[in-house]
């Protein structure tokens, strides 16, 4: 009974990968590249990465003093 052939019945099975499957591929292989591309030269980038740091404090000390959002000048 099971290996007769129902003629109603066909079935056609494709594999498939949904839009959000192909996006996490593509973007973690991006991160792992830029991970890579990071450790590569490891010391030079700690350096780069505490001067970009330094440069947002010094940004958002900036932005406390500014004439048109300081609250230090209300006071």
């Amino acid at each position: 009974m099971i290996k007769e052939k129902h003629p109603l019945l066909k079935l056609k099975l494709v594999k498939k990968t949904s839009s959000f499957s192909q996006f996490y591929n593509n973007y973690s292989e991006l991160f792992f590249e830029l991970f890579s591309i990071l450790l590569e030269n490891s010391i030079e980038n700690i350096w780069n990465e505490c001067f970009f740091i330094f440069l947002g404090y010094i940004q958002l000390i900036a932005y406390i003093f500014d004439e048109i959002v300081s609250i230090i000048k209300m006071l």
